[in-house]
């Protein structure tokens, strides 16, 4: 009923990615602060998702949906879809979600990872940057609403490297 994740922004220099990938659209339908109401489609398979909270840990209820009931609702979004392509990547005894942005968010690669413990040690890899669990610019029903491509100069000064003084 919890989910407990991680996300960051991608150095996509550093990354290998498997040649396996789900293909992914998904669109809110409906959403205030701290809450969302999503469906997805992935790979012909439809999933309604709430998600509550802020963070990196939330209450996260999936249901499945029959594809008559996920193509409609899905054709019922509040804004353009968000469509991605995600690669799951194996490291330091974490599998790593990491989705590669088209459309509107084009150019935008994060990394997820789950994990069992909000204190739970991970092993980075080094292909991920900064940090962005809790960012609202980076959650996807923010990204459906301001995609990367309305703010594209501040995002790529955003995803500059940090250089220490």
């Amino acid at each position: 009923m919890y989910e407990i994740e991680r996300k960051f922004l991608v150095d996509k220099a550093r990354l290998k990615l498997p040649r396996k990938f789900k293909s992914i659209e998904q669109g809110y339908l409906m959403r205030a602060e701290g809450r969302s109401l999503r469906v997805r489609k992935v790979e012909g398979s439809y999933i309604l998702t709430l998600k509550i909270g802020k963070g990196a840990r939330r209450v996260e209820i999936e249901r499945p949906l029959s594809k008559a009931e996920g193509a409609a609702l899905l054709m019922q979004s509040l804004d353009p879809l968000i469509i991605k392509k995600r690669y799951a990547v194996k490291h330091g005894g974490h599998v790593w979600d990491v989705d590669v942005f088209k459309g509107e968010n084009k150019g935008l690669v994060l990394a997820e990872v789950e994990l069992d413990d909000e204190d739970e040690a991970f092993e980075r890899p080094d292909w991920v940057t900064r940090e962005v669990t809790g960012d609202r610019l980076f959650q996807n029903s923010t990204l459906a609403t301001h995609p990367i491509s309305m703010w594209r100069d501040a995002f790529e000064e955003f995803c500059q490297p940090v250089v220490a003084e």
